[in-house]
């Protein structure tokens, strides 16, 4: 799992390629369930149900790391829209557009953007999958982790900005709105 984890933080566009991995995974399992099948064992509905749960669990594990990678390329991008690229006036000298293009930037922002929407893209593709006797939809567990992610990040920006000292007090305006604008930026 960590493999696959890193191979997708590396290379965003190896999200499309996991529809058939985890295809093949589901259909390892078809072969012990069809045995247990032909023995007519009572235990066959716990165990697939067992063993698809370990799947599902591992497929869902595996892509955890999806939306930890969008929320990290959007901070990229934000940090760049924020310090670097600077909104350009509608008119201008021809001399003055190169310094204010910012090509270099620009072309991390649309690298980012890009690496974003194959990540979606890749989550979107995957139908839904029968893991042996569950059945699963990837775009569920990616807004779920999307959720979860955004909930993280909340959470850190507001416990990193409002921080207060004893001393607060509570008509002390210019405090709070410095912590405001440092979390606006």
């Amino acid at each position: 799992m960590p493999i696959i984890q890193r191979q997708i933080s590396q290379k965003p566009d190896t999200v499309l390629l996991l529809k058939t991995v985890f295809s093949k995974l589901a259909s390892i399992m078809n072969v012990p369930l069809k045995r247990i099948i032909e023995y007519n064992s009572e235990d066959m509905r716990s165990v697939a149900k067992y063993y698809s749960g370990e799947l599902v669990k591992f497929v869902k594990r595996t892509l955890s790391i999806i939306p930890t990678n969008i929320f990290d390329k959007l901070q990229e991008i934000s940090a760049i829209l924020t310090t670097n690229v600077k909104e350009m006036e509608t008119k201008m000298l021809k001399e003055t557009l190169k310094e204010v293009a910012c090509f270099d930037d620009r072309f991390i922002l649309a690298k980012r953007t890009h690496e974003v929407s194959m990540l979606t893209e890749g989550m979107l593709v995957l139908d839904k999958t029968l893991m042996g006797v569950i059945e699963i939809d990837p775009k569920e567990i990616l807004v779920d982790g999307i959720r979860k992610e955004l909930g993280r990040t909340l959470a850190s920006m507001l416990h990193e900005g409002f921080v207060f000292s004893r001393k607060f007090v509570t008509g002390d305006v210019e405090t709070l709105e410095s912590k405001f604008q440092m979390l606006r930026e």
